[in-house]
């Protein structure tokens, strides 16, 4: 009887952890709306551009010819100033929403494999570079899980950190930032550094997709990885 009762045990954990199964799942209807919305706004910009052009071009023909009336520019000056600082408030904003949102699913995460366990410890009683280390040193030493796999691709949302980093707290602006730092960026659709100002400006919605879709993947893999391992230890 004691050794049926500690089978429907496990069997009742291994159900639980089959539950992060669905991470990708609900990964995706999290971060679905943000890549749809970033599709909308930059089709709004273009067209809002599209329509600045054509009143600027219809000014400047309608009274190339009067010099007592001000050019096209000194009329729409300010929605051109405007105008040309749209994509970069949209960038810099759904990054710092992208990477806020990848924070509080990873510790989610580990939160509720704290509950499953019953463990008194949690994330955020172990220390770590921000909210992201915490949460992988919780799963690799007191969940006892090898992210090893994963390396390569935490090393890279190390340097995505950064760059979140440089956005929320010094307008993009990176300093002495490292080679393989300056390689990532290069090597990156979307996103560029300039040298002089040595400031991060992310140029397209490409990085930010690609940088859902990597964080999605690390996600769905640690939550695999961790379902296996418990489900493994408890057969």
């Amino acid at each position: 009887m004691q050794a049926e009762n500690q089978t429907m045990s496990f069997r009742k954990l291994s159900r639980k952890y089959d539950f992060l199964d669905n991470t990708r799942i609900l990964l995706d209807f999290k971060f679905d709306p943000i890549k749809e919305f970033l599709d909308n706004s930059v089709e709004m910009i273009l067209r809002q551009e599209k329509e600045l052009d054509k009143k600027y071009h219809a000014w400047n023909k309608k009274h190339a010819h009067n010099p007592e009336v001000p050019d096209a520019f000194d009329i729409y000056e300010m929605e051109i100033i405007n105008s040309s600082e749209f994509p970069n408030i949209l960038n810099q904003s759904i990054y710092l929403t992208i990477y806020s949102t990848f924070e509080n699913k990873f510790f989610s995460l580990c939160e509720w494999c704290q509950n499953v366990e019953n463990l008194k410890i949690g994330p955020k009683d172990i220390n770590g570079q921000g909210y992201i280390g915490q949460c992988r040193k919780y799963i690799t030493n007191v969940l006892d899980v090898n992210l090893d796999d994963l390396n390569e691709t935490w090393v890279e949302i190390k340097k995505y950190q950064l760059i979140r980093n440089s956005i929320a707290h010094n307008n993009g602006i990176l300093k002495s930032p490292k080679n393989d730092v300056l390689t990532f960026i290069e090597n990156s659709s979307g996103i560029s550094f300039d040298t002089e100002k040595s400031q991060v400006t992310i140029e397209s919605i490409d990085f930010l997709k690609t940088l859902i879709d990597k964080l999605t993947d690390f996600l769905s893999e640690t939550a695999e990885k961790i379902m296996n391992k418990k489900n493994k230890a408890s057969t």
